[in-house]
C-alpha cells in the first residue's frame, strides 16, 4: 500500500494560463511540457476528453507514466492519455485498466489493496474499488471551477460586511483594499470557469477510506470526508494569497499532513486538515515532494535542492549533494534507505535517514517521476518510456 511511500511524486506540467498570464512552470518532467495541455486547449471542439475513455494501447507500459504505487495486490501506474496500467507479477507483465477519461493522470494513491484514487488534468478525480482494474469519475474541473467561484463570492460578501461594521479609519482602508482584491479574484474565477476545466490536480492522499485530500495548480486544495462521494474546496484554509501551485500532499510518522508547492511553500496540519500552518521555507524554489524515515522529514525539488527536518518541519537543514537536477519523488524502503529519483536518470539514496545522499546516474539518463517498492523488494520507477527497474549500488 502507498502508506509505505510517504510522498507521492510530483506530476508537474508546464501550466499555461489561458488569459495570457505569464506562463507558470511547476513541472516535474520537462518532457510533459506541451503534450497534454495543448491537446486540452486546441482540440476541445473536436473531442471532449472528460467524456472520452482512454484508448487501449499495447504501448501504454512504455509511454509517459507519472506515478506508481504498490497496493499490496497490484502495482498500479498512471500517466498520459488516461493510461492506467497494473501488474500482478511484480512488474513483469502489465494490463491496461478501464478508464473513463482521456486526460493525463498525475498521481495515484491506494488506502487498501482494492480501494484507490487517481487525479489528473482538467480537475479529474477517479476512484477504483477493484485494485485498479476499473475506474469511475468522482470529480472534474467544471465542478472545481464552480466551487472556486462560490468561495470567491463568499469572500467578497464577508469583506463587504466587515466594511459596513468597521469604524477605525486604518482598518476601513485595509478592508477596502482586501475587498478590491477579493473582487479581482472573483472576476478571475468567473473568467477561468468560462475558459473550461484547465486546472490540473497534481497529488492525492487519504488518511483512511473516507478522509482524503487532493492538491493542484493555482492553490487548489480539496477535501473529502466520505470516500470521494463529495469533494469540498478548502483552499481558503491555507495562507496562500499568491495561489502558488500545490505539488504534493503526504503524511509523516508524527501524524502531521504536509503540503509542498512552488516558491518554497510548505504547509502543515496537525489536526487532520482543519487548520494549516505555513512554515518558514528553507529556500524560495519549488518543492515537488516530501518523504520521511524515523524522525527525519525530507523535502526536495528544483535543481537538486534537498532539506531535512528533525522537529516536524519547524527548522530545516540543507542536505548537500552533487546533484543539480530536479528531484521529483522519494520514498523510504523496507531495508531502511530513503531513495529519491529525478530528471536525467538521477537516483539518490541515503543510509542515514536523509542526513546525506549518494548520487548515481542511470546510463539511459531518462527522467524518472515516481518510485515504489514491489512485493519482492525490487524498486520500480516510472517516467519517460514507462516502467523501469532500479538497481542500487
Amino acid at each position: 500500500m502507498k502508506n509505505a511511500k510517504l510522498s507521492s511524486p510530483e506530476r508537474y506540467v508546464a501550466l499555461a494560463n489561458v488569459n495570457n498570464k505569464t506562463a507558470l512552470i511547476a513541472s516535474r518532467l520537462i518532457l510533459l511540457l506541451s503534450i497534454a495541455l495543448s491537446l486540452s486547449f486546441t482540440a476541445r471542439a473536436e473531442i471532449d476528453y472528460l467524456e472520452t475513455p482512454a484508448f487501449l494501447s499495447d504501448k501504454a507500459p512504455s509511454g509517459l507514466l507519472l506515478d506508481i504505487v504498490n497496493t499490496g495486490k497490484h502495482l498500479v501506474a498512471v500517466g498520459e492519455r488516461g493510461h492506467i496500467i497494473y501488474s500482478a507479477d511484480h512488474g513483469k507483465n502489465w494490463q491496461q485498466a478501464s478508464v473513463p477519461v482521456y486526460v493525463t493522470l498525475t498521481a495515484v494513491f491506494f488506502i487498501s489493496p482494492d480501494v484507490g484514487w487517481a487525479v489528473g488534468h482538467e480537475g479529474v478525480i477517479l476512484h477504483s474499488t477493484d485494485a485498479g482494474k476499473t475506474w469511475i469519475r468522482q470529480l472534474d474541473g467544471y465542478q472545481v471551477n464552480k466551487q472556486v467561484i462560490t468561495q470567491a463570492q463568499q469572500l467578497v460578501h464577508n469583506k463587504q460586511h466587515q466594511l459596513q461594521t468597521v469604524t477605525d479609519k486604518d482598518q476601513h482602508e485595509e478592508i477596502t483594499y482586501q475587498l478590491e482584491e477579493a473582487g479581482y479574484a472573483l472576476e478571475e474565477a468567473i473568467e477561468d470557469d468560462q475558459a473550461g476545466p484547465f486546472k490540473p490536480l497534481l497529488d492525492v492522499w487519504f488518511a483512511n477510506e473516507y478522509q482524503g485530500y487532493a492538491v493542484g495548480a493555482y492553490g487548489i486544495l480539496l477535501q473529502t470526508l466520505d470516500g470521494g462521494e463529495n469533494w469540498t474546496l478548502i483552499s481558503n484554509r491555507l495562507e496562500n494569497p499568491e495561489g502558488f501551485h500545490l505539488n504534493s500532499v503526504a503524511s509523516t510518522p508524527s501524524g502531521a499532513i504536509f503540503i509542498t508547492g512552488e516558491s518554497g511553500a510548505i504547509f502543515r496540519s496537525t489536526n487532520e486538515g482543519e487548520n494549516w500552518d505555513r512554515l518558514t521555507p528553507p529556500y524560495e524554489g519549488s518543492f515537488f515532494g516530501i518523504t520521511s524515515k524515523g524522525d527525519s522529514i525530507v523535502v526536495f525539488g528544483l535543481r537538486g535542492n534537498i532539506y531535512r527536518s528533525r522537529n516536524n518541519g519547524d527548522n530545516w537543514e540543507t542536505v548537500k549533494t552533487n546533484a543539480n537536477t530536479t528531484i521529483t519523488a522519494g520514498m523510504p524502503t523496507r531495508s531502511g534507505l530513503i531513495v529519491l529519483v529525478g530528471n536525467a536518470g538521477h537516483v539518490l539514496f541515503s543510509k542515514d535517514q536523509g542526513k546525506s545522499f549518494n548520487v548515481t546516474v542511470r546510463a539511459d539518463r531518462l527522467s524518472l517521476s515516481a518510485i515504489t517498492e514491489s512485493t519482492d523488494h525490487h524498486l520500480i520507477a516510472v517516467g519517460s518510456r514507462g516502467v523501469h527497474k532500479l538497481e542500487l549500488p
